[in-house]
């Protein structure tokens, strides 16, 4: 009786230091090889040997516990939602991506046109130049090389 007394009062105590501290002792229970059982929140005493743990959290209720699982429903839609904004966004930012790409594809395609363009029109009036082509001719070469140095100046400065 005394054993059982001492026992009880250890794990009171030990449930109360639980309590204070926010946290869950450590509790075994301990049996001696002539039956009797203690339970200690150390060692098990001599002569005897620890069986298992003892659970002393305190029960959830009910209460707690659906207030906490909604909590969790709660941030995992929170997480979902973000996790889908952020694949919305990433597609946007590949979208925009591409989009420049092919802008800036396109851009150098016309300064490449412009380019061959004015080295056609100097070639077609070094051709006219050799060959003592009339003046309105030479002119209007002159005037085809100033056409395409603007469009070299305006699609190739970007």
């Amino acid at each position: 009786m005394k054993d059982l007394h001492r026992s009880v009062l250890a794990i009171v105590a030990a449930m109360m230091t639980g309590a204070a501290t926010g946290q869950s002792a450590n509790v075994q229970r301990c049996e001696g090889k002539d039956g009797r059982v203690t339970y200690s929140n150390t060692q098990c005493p001599e002569g005897t040997v620890p069986v298992r743990k003892v659970n002393t959290d305190p029960p959830v209720s009910v209460e707690a516990k659906k207030a906490a699982q909604e909590l969790a429903n709660k941030d995992a839609a929170a997480a979902k939602q973000i996790e889908k904004e952020k694949a919305q966004q990433d597609a946007r930012d590949r979208k925009q991506q591409e989009e420049r790409a092919r802008a800036e594809a396109k851009a150098k395609e016309k300064c490449d046109r412009a380019l061959r363009d004015l080295e056609r029109a100097k070639t077609t009036r070094a051709e006219l130049g050799g060959r003592g082509a009339s003046v309105e001719k030479l002119q209007k070469a002159d005037l085809a090389i100033g056409r395409h140095e603007a469009d070299v100046a305006k699609e190739c400065a970007r």
